[in-house]
């Protein structure tokens, strides 16, 4: 199969992207942890360092991020589209990977770098994004 030069400069571009993420993520810490502001938690400041760049500040999947890879990302404030997941699918994600259960390679592991305690907490976060309904929580998917 032939590839195009189309398709080695989107390669290219996510490599880039990831790469500078991760460099700027480095550059970016300091010896001590940054203080949270008072109103901030610490699964916020999580989310903001790790998934904002793609899902968005607000957990609606408009990151910048989103933008440059072009993909769909969840919006986390739908709440079908929340309850359609249980929480075991949204840590599973958030540890492995999305190319892990045969999806876009662009959302990476975070395991290595957050404990499961974290991962709790970052479902937490994300589940409170979507607002409560009255709607019960069948059709939820069980697995990634």
């Amino acid at each position: 199969m032939r590839l195009t030069v189309r398709t080695y400069a989107a390669v290219a571009l996510i490599g880039v992207t990831a790469g500078l993420a991760l460099l700027g993520r480095e550059l970016l810490r300091s010896e001590e942890p940054p203080a949270l502001p008072a109103t901030g938690s610490p699964a916020r400041a999580l989310y903001d360092a790790h998934c904002a760049v793609c899902h968005g500040a607000s957990g609606k999947g408009d990151g910048p991020g989103a933008r440059v890879l072009r993909q769909v990302m969840p919006d986390f404030t739908d709440p079908a589209a929340m309850r359609a997941v249980n929480d075991r699918f949204l840590f599973d994600i958030i540890k492995k990977g999305s190319s892990q259960f045969g999806r876009s390679n662009a959302m990476p592991s975070w395991g290595m770098q957050l404990s499961d305690e974290e991962i709790r907490a970052l479902v937490t976060f994300i589940r409170s994004l979507a607002p409560r309904t009255s709607a019960g929580s069948h059709a939820r998917k069980d697995a990634p």
